[in-house]
């Protein structure tokens, strides 16, 4: 024991010693990986007490997650729910494993059936039970598929459809259908959406109508309604639109070769066109009474009776009175034969059945066009009123037969007035100043941008004058200092005969050849040193 209390003061001083000699920045770096090993250790010890849940399912009602809770309680798996009915598991368990189990057992998927309920039919069934269950499996398909649009959380598809047996259909004629859709938070669907769903429930229904589908969310919202409003108002302005083009067409067609005649900006057109959007359908059921001669027979029955040997009934006379049609009468001793045949046959009623389809939509019913032709031209000026009336005849001829359409359908009215010209002499007038300033302004912009051009070869010119002045003067100046350094050097040649050159005679040598390069490279800096020296000497 003392041996131990030792060694442990012997560890405690070394330590003490050893976190004494350490820097502030290491004793901070070792604080710091200290408090992290303990934390980690601290965070492992609470995860191996409480392991992390992950979400299993979630976003389903009370009555799949009462079923789901106890299928996880039989497998022995815990759980968690919190309150949006998400389910939770740990984290150790396999999740995709557990939901697949869940899915095998029925817990979770889909509830709603749908053909399959027809394999799950009995032997004993009326033709009844069978029309139910197809109803009902049917209104299961479409509403699994409903659900795969995007944007829809559930749905369901009622459907009235019509009460027949295998012989007689019921009374009802049109289907019916109901689809409600449980749509996503924050999300709406849109037209085309909302007409796709009316069209996958009308095309699966045999005979319904697409107008007799409707479509309403959790908010009460009858969805179908603006896709049927905004079908009407498209073929409200599909119609608008087909008046416009044709009238436009009319406008034209006319305006353009009276224009030649009559001149440019000198005739107006008014067209107006009445379409007849008349659709009728009718069905009519007619009996008539059957021909003997011929037709459907119904029934037909058919008897006979014959007698042979039959003694004679002869009497007194009267009795014959008292023998039944069709008995021959025999006198004497001699036999009779008996023969008797009838035909009854029942024929059916003639049933003519006729469905009469009318669709005149979009058929012209009727073309007004009014012409108007300015009577202030030269030319229709000096025209009586005989005369004028007499052209209006033959414009208005030749446009019934230009434009093809009889004259009993086609109201055309031709007449000449003056037109009021004020305006466009206003406009010409305004057209004209307008030009006028448009030529100024592209005038003044001109002369800018000539005396602007005029400037800028002025300047250059005086550049390119300055710089041939300055490489003149170069020029000149150099030549003056070779000759003054020619002279140097023969002058010092004579002074020191086969001696080396002096420091002096080499600064002149260096000096000439360091202003030779320069001249050659560039002259200006040449001229600013002789300028330099030139201010400085006087």
């Amino acid at each position: 024991m003392n041996n131990f209390l030792e060694n442990l003061k012997k560890f405690y001083s070394k330590t003490k010693e050893w976190w004494s000699n350490l820097s502030s920045a290491q004793k901070m770096l070792m604080g710091g990986a200290t408090i992290a090993v303990i934390v980690a250790i601290i965070a492992g010890i609470i995860f191996a007490a409480n392991p992390p849940y992950a979400l299993l399912i979630g976003g389903i009602s009370d009555e799949e997650a009462g079923n789901i809770t106890k299928a996880l309680d039989e497998m022995g798996i815990p759980y968690k729910v919190d309150a949006g009915n998400r389910i939770y598991i740990p984290v150790k368990y396999n999740i995709y494993e557990v939901r697949m189990k869940l899915a095998s057992s029925g817990v979770i998927g889909s509830s709603i059936k749908g053909f399959e309920l027809i394999e799950q039919g009995s032997l004993g069934a009326t033709s009844f039970d069978k029309q139910v269950r197809y109803q009902i499996a049917l209104q299961g398909e479409l509403a699994r598929t409903i659900v795969t649009i995007k944007g829809v959380k559930a749905a369901r598809v009622h459907l009235v459809l019509p009460k027949y047996t295998y012989y007689v259909r019921g009374g009802m004629t049109k289907p019916r259908a109901s689809v409600f859709v449980e749509l996503e938070p924050g999300i709406q669907l849109t037209t085309q959406q909302i007409k796709g769903i009316m069209e996958l429930v009308a095309g699966a229904v045999e005979g319904l109508d697409l107008k007799d589908v409707k479509v309403i969310d959790q908010y009460s919202h009858v969805l179908s309604d603006r896709v049927i409003s905004e079908e009407e108002m498209m073929m409200a302005s599909t119609k608008m639109e087909l008046k416009m083009k044709l009238e436009q067409y009319y406008r034209e067609k006319i305006e353009k070769p009276l224009e030649r005649v009559f001149g440019t900006g000198r005739v107006e057109v008014i067209t107006d066109i009445n379409f007849d959007w008349e659709k009728l359908e009718r069905e009519m059921k007619k009996y008539e009474k059957p021909d003997k001669k011929g037709g459907l027979i119904r029934s037909q029955q058919t008897e006979t009776e014959k007698a042979e040997n039959i003694s004679p009934t002869g009497g007194a006379p009267g009795t014959e009175s008292n023998v039944p049609p069709g008995y021959s009468y025999i006198t004497g001793s001699s036999t009779g034969t008996y023969e008797r045949s009838s035909n009854i046959t029942n024929y059916e009623l003639n049933e003519i059945y006729e469905k009469l389809v009318q669709n005149k939509e979009g058929e012209i019913k009727a073309i007004s066009v009014s012409v108007i032709v300015d009577a202030s031209s030269s030319n229709l000026e000096t025209m009586s009123s005989d005369m004028r009336k007499k052209l209006a005849d033959e414009v208005r001829s030749i446009l019934l037969a230009g434009i093809g359409a009889s004259a009993t359908l086609t109201e055309l009215a031709v007449t000449f007035l003056p037109f009021d010209r004020t305006e466009d002499i206003m406009v010409q007038k305004f057209l004209d100043e307008m030009k006028k300033k448009e030529r100024f302004r592209y005038f003044a912009i001109g002369m800018m941008l000539i005396t602007v051009v005029s400037f800028l070869l002025v300047y250059l010119l005086i550049l390119q004058i300055r710089r041939v002045k300055s490489r003149k003067f170069i020029e000149a100046r150099k030549l003056m200092l070779e000759e003054e350094i020619k002279k140097l050097i023969e002058e010092q040649k004579e002074e020191t005969v086969e001696e080396e050159l002096t420091p002096e005679m080499k600064e002149l040598q260096d000096l000439r050849e360091a202003l030779q390069k320069s001249f050659e490279k560039d002259p200006s800096e040449i001229a600013y040193i002789i300028r330099m020296w030139i201010s400085g000497s006087s």
